[in-house]
């Protein structure tokens, strides 16, 4: 019995000891799965913490503003950029209606759209949105505002983002100003094209027959009568030359007058120039002389814009002249880069204050009082176009005593000798017999000036043929000698027509002299492009026009007569 006794206490012993190693084995767990739940929850604590401090780092230095709101539209939190886009401090929007800040007429609108939101109806929106600040200044804004739901997923709160656009309104404003200056300056530079186009034509038929009567001797005009159309003659050409500097201006001031710069002889620029003026000179007794430095012989420029603007100073240099007074050019060397051309005049001279004005458009500094004819555009032109070849224009002057024009000008490569002019030739128009011309023009009156020039050339039979597609009928019907082209016809573009006539083989050796009001560089490059043989502009100057019609008909072969 001892021994059983024995053996039943270490039974009990053995499960007591196994029940309390099983007991400290769940504690020894238990105990290492909590420092582990701690360890997470810690863990979890310090990432929501920097979470926190991320999203509250964010919502600090956001650039755009951040406002929470309850779904009544009271501020909760506003950030820093908030409050500073609308003017006010935190403590002056915390529980205030964002309704109390926002303008007047959008109000109504943003209550609509809260109510939205609140019924859970959209859960976001964005629009444009107007602040009042404090100073009464309105604030821009573009805003996205979105529905916060609580844990049971019912509406709760809102979250705004507003950003300024305030930046963006003025970029919008400017495009859209620059894009209406653009169109204005679109629609100007056309309207005065077209003016220039439109204008021309009535004073072709003015200056043509003017010129007619001045050369008509069967019989001669009485002196008086000569008198009156050297008058008629004298404005036409004023008023054409009013029409051509308003063009000008207008191309220059819309950016699209195109420049063809190329090295110029100022050897034989000058003198060309001075020769143009010889007359107007000669009328005021001015003795006018020119000297070109060896050593600023050459200089870079457009030829014809180079011309104008020297052309202009001489005239003005004459113009505003003492009787009897004098003119010099001069050239010399500005630097390494750079030519300068004088026009030195003895003339009246002008003071501090009219130098000051010199170059506004249409102010001619008082002159206009003085009888001589002018438009006050031709200087402003003649800056302009130097500044755009690279160079500058400016004055300096002495009342009484005179002013020098200084034309700076980019230098040229060196040139060779100057040419001298050609001898003149025996006039062509003795030498050729009969020839046929074709005349295609739809205006009346401009036909009948081009009969009266031609008539001063007997061997000359004129045709005239009212539209372009008569015109290819009367060439391919009988084939004339020379055509002389309008270029704007009532059914088909003058260039057109030019085109047709050079791509027919049967046609393409008949010499076409462009003859039209339209006077844009575009157009006259395009005409020769195509193959015209030459460009003449209206109002026509007869004598011009005759001497390239001797030309070209010179050069025929006698097929009639």
């Amino acid at each position: 019995g001892e021994g059983a006794g024995h053996g039943g206490g270490s039974l009990l012993l053995l499960a007591v000891t196994g029940r309390t190693r099983r007991i400290e084995s769940a504690v020894a767990e238990r105990t290492a799965e909590l420092q582990h739940e701690v360890a997470e929850r810690r863990r979890a604590e310090g990432a929501l913490r920097d979470r926190e401090q991320r999203l509250r780092a964010i919502f600090d230095t956001a650039p755009a503003g951040i406002i929470y709101t309850e779904l009544d539209g009271r501020i909760l939190v506003p950030n820093p950029a908030f409050c500073s886009f609308v003017g006010r401090p935190a403590e002056a929007l915390v529980g205030h209606a964002l309704a109390e800040f926002t303008h007047p007429d959008e109000v109504a609108e943003a209550r609509g759209r809260l109510g939205a939101l609140r019924r859970g109806e959209v859960e976001q929106y964005r629009c444009a949105r107007r602040y009042l600040r404090p100073d009464g200044t309105v604030a821009h804004a573009q805003i996205t505002v979105a529905l916060l739901r609580d844990e049971a997923g019912q509406p709760h709160r809102t979250v705004g983002i507003v950003e300024d656009v305030a930046e963006q309104l003025r970029r919008a404003q400017a495009e859209r100003e620059r894009d209406a200056a653009a169109a204005s300056s679109r629609a100007k530079s056309e309207f005065v094209s077209r003016m220039s186009h439109e204008l021309r034509t009535p004073l072709n038929a003015m200056l043509g027959f003017a010129q007619l009567l001045d050369l008509d001797r069967q019989p001669p005009l009485a002196p008086h009568q000569a008198g009156w159309t050297a008058q008629i003659q004298r404005a036409g050409w004023h008023l054409l030359h009013m029409i051509n500097d308003t063009l000008d201006l207008s191309r220059i001031e819309s950016g699209t007058l195109r420049l063809q710069p190329e090295t110029l002889d100022l050897r034989e620029l000058v003198p060309a120039c001075t020769a143009l003026v010889e007359a107007a000179a000669r009328a005021r007794g001015v003795h006018v002389t020119a000297t070109v430095d060896a050593a600023a012989a050459s200089a870079r420029g457009d030829l014809t814009r180079v011309k104008q603007v020297l052309t202009n100073l001489l005239s003005n240099a004459v113009k505003y002249n003492v009787p009897g007074g004098a003119v010099q050019v001069r050239t010399r060397a500005a630097d390494a880069g750079h030519v300068e051309i004088d026009v030195v005049d003895t003339g009246l001279g002008m003071t501090p204050d009219q130098l000051a004005h010199l170059f506004e458009p249409f102010n001619r500094l008082g002159r206009e009082a003085s009888g001589a004819e002018g438009t006050g555009i031709g200087l402003v032109i003649s800056l302009r176009l130097a500044e755009l070849m690279g160079g500058s224009l400016r004055a300096t002057s002495t009342p009484g005593t005179g002013s020098c024009f200084t034309l700076v000008l980019p230098r040229g490569e060196a040139c060779g000798a100057a040419a001298l002019p050609p001898e003149a030739d025996e006039p062509a128009a003795v030498r050729y017999r009969r020839r046929r011309v074709l005349y295609v023009e739809d205006n009346a009156t401009n036909a009948e000036v081009m009969r009266g020039v031609l008539a001063k050339r007997v061997q000359i039979g004129l045709e005239v043929s009212a539209s372009g597609l008569d015109a290819l009928a009367a060439v391919r019907a009988r084939r004339p000698d020379l055509v002389l082209l309008d270029m704007h016809l009532p059914d088909i573009d003058g260039l057109e027509l030019l085109r047709r006539l050079k791509d027919d083989p049967d046609t393409e050796d008949i010499p076409v002299v462009a003859v039209s009001a339209d006077a844009t560089r575009e157009r006259i490059a395009q005409a020769l492009h195509e193959g015209a043989a030459q460009y003449l502009t209206k109002p026509l100057n007869v004598a011009e026009l005759l001497a390239v019609v001797d030309e070209l008909l010179d050069r025929q072969d006698t097929r009639f007569g």
